[in-house]
């Protein structure tokens, strides 16, 4: 899994103003739309990859039609997803997981 550092809200406003990322509304709309009937905003927030630091990314989780709960993590600028896992904590039944891969 990517991990991503946090970055405080001055920053995360400060890029979106400056449009180095995309705006918060237009990222939730991309990651509702990976899994059907997605409803996001169960926490959004951007962040650093700490992998390669001048990479924004984007987090949130989306909840299905089915009730399951998905983090998925995107790129900032591009809205590419780079992961998207189900949830063990809301999920407790079910190992956390890789979301199925479309066509």
């Amino acid at each position: 899994m990517i991990g991503m550092r946090q970055i405080e809200s001055d920053e995360a406003r400060r890029i979106v103003d400056s449009d180095a990322v995309r705006p918060p509304g237009e990222l939730l709309r991309i990651a509702e739309a990976r899994h059907e009937g997605g409803r996001g905003g169960l926490g959004l927030e951007y962040g650093r990859d700490e992998e390669a630091p001048d990479r924004y990314l984007f987090s949130t989780d989306v909840e299905d039609a089915d009730g399951i709960v998905w983090h998925l993590l995107l790129d900032a600028h591009s809205g590419d997803i780079v992961a998207d896992v189900r949830t063990p904590e809301d999920n407790e039944d079910l190992p956390a997981e890789p979301a199925p891969q479309g066509p």
